[in-house]
């Protein structure tokens, strides 16, 4: 740690709505910040939950559920100075934790309008810039405050209050389409929705020193719309270890999904599974998996769970590397609807950084004009499909073709270490932070 911290890295306060959890979904950002010494990194957070992560030990949980009492009674306690994995917490909150994750698995998965607009409003109107709030910002006292971009709108006013209170220079990470109008398809209660939080977050932006994006796409329209210089910053891996690893492949053909099921990638798996019903039909030549914590719809049960197809569930991180590592191919799935084109227009999955570790081919699925479709095949990085009819003729091609999946395997490695290499990841990010600190610290 001696070199980072000769290197003067400014403290950061990061405002996002999830706590970071190494074990969960919430640990890529976490790791962009893996460098940072652990004094010089706080979180403002709006969830129950609790954080569990070794890159930081300052957290401010701003908690969802008296936020919601706070509207009728404003003497409810709403916010604490909380700790990684407190089981003091956990101990009495447990009901209260529970409920609030069952509210939002009920929320996303029924998209339920009603309950996004009811948790708007109490934000709203719930107590939330509290004095407990400002003393934690004035003891941690950052130089940077580093802002996700979010389409929940409370969360952008959050950042904003917290931008300028502190008074101090704002960096903003846009990793989805939170920031253009651009919709291809949607109702008016989404587009009322969406149209709120672009403009809070063009707020956000106009006000920032610097912008980072995750895509080239992304890259060319923002610094379109808006005039600036953005970065691109994704979910680094260190290669320093790895090599790439070229594999028997497997008879049949051993093929994964892990993942959400959410914004429709479902319906593509379903599409997927499918094709592969079809190939199996005389003898299984491929055995497609679906990892998720996601429950599939009772509809589509049977459908991912036959013709060698096998739904397994939720299964852990290190669990989850393995069988990327173990596999022949990876499936990388987006929904083929318009409705919900925005949600992966301008974003690049996580996920994809895993597969390209992994040596393993990658098989996608998506509209070939969303950013990390665009990526795949601008790198010739995975064998890509963009309609549902052409996937049992790609997958076909893959069967009779062994070399053809280890080729993409090679393919898919050699653009994970070129452009997604750690070292050269946080390298970037720090130099580009130390630059913001530094300029700004000149104006004063």
């Amino acid at each position: 740690m001696g070199d980072i911290e000769n290197k003067g890295l400014p403290k950061v306060l990061v405002c996002f709505v999830m706590p970071w959890n190494d074990n969960g979904s919430q640990h890529s950002l976490a790791e962009i910040f893996s460098r940072w010494d652990k004094d010089r990194l706080a979180l403002v957070y709006a969830r129950a939950e609790l954080p569990n992560t070794q890159y930081c030990d300052r957290f401010f949980r701003i908690n969802e559920n008296a936020m919601v009492k706070s509207v009728f009674n404003r003497k409810v306690k709403t916010s604490s100075v909380v700790h990684n994995s407190d089981k003091a917490v956990i101990d009495s909150e447990a009901q209260e934790l529970e409920k609030e994750k069952k509210r939002y698995r009920n929320t996303s998965k029924r998209r339920n309008w009603f309950m996004v607009y009811a948790r708007e409003l109490v934000w709203k109107f719930g107590k939330w810039k509290t004095a407990e709030l400002k003393k934690f910002i004035d003891d941690f006292d950052p130089d940077i405050v580093f802002i996700p971009l979010d389409s929940k709108v409370y969360m952008t006013r959050i950042g904003r209050f917290v931008a300028q209170y502190t008074k101090k220079p704002v960096v903003c990470y846009v990793t989805d389409d939170t920031v253009t109008f651009k919709y291809a398809f949607a109702q008016p209660v989404d587009l009322f929705r969406k149209n709120i939080s672009v403009r809070n977050n063009a707020r956000l932006i106009k006000g920032s020193e610097k912008v980072f994006v995750m895509a080239p796409k992304a890259k060319a329209e923002l610094d379109e719309l808006y005039g600036v210089d953005c970065s691109i910053l994704t979910k680094p891996v260190d290669f320093s270890g790895l090599s790439f690893e070229e594999k028997s492949v497997n008879k049949p053909l051993k093929m994964i999904y892990t993942g959400l099921l959410s914004i429709g990638r479902e319906k593509s798996l379903c599409q997927i599974a499918k094709a592969v019903a079809r190939i199996n039909k005389n003898g299984e030549k491929i055995r497609f998996e679906i990892y998720s914590s996601d429950t599939p719809k009772r509809r589509n049960r049977k459908v991912l769970s036959s013709g060698g197809v096998h739904f397994c569930g939720n299964v852990s991180r290190e669990a989850v590397n393995k069988l990327q590592k173990e596999a022949d191919i990876t499936v990388f799935a987006e929904s083929l609807s318009y409705y919900y084109k925005s949600k992966a227009r301008l974003s690049f999955s996580t996920k994809l950084t895993d597969y390209f570790a992994s040596s393993s081919c990658i098989f996608a699925l998506g509209l070939e004009d969303i950013a990390p479709m665009e990526y795949l095949k601008s790198n010739d990085a995975a064998l890509t499909v963009n309609r549902y009819e052409d996937i049992e003729e790609k997958l076909r091609l893959l069967c009779d073709n062994p070399e053809l999946v280890r080729e993409y395997g090679r393919k898919a490695f050699d653009c994970g270490r070129k452009n997604h290499n750690k070292d050269k990841i946080l390298s970037d990010f720090e130099e580009e932070m130390l630059k913001v600190y530094s300029e700004c610290k000149g104006k004063n």
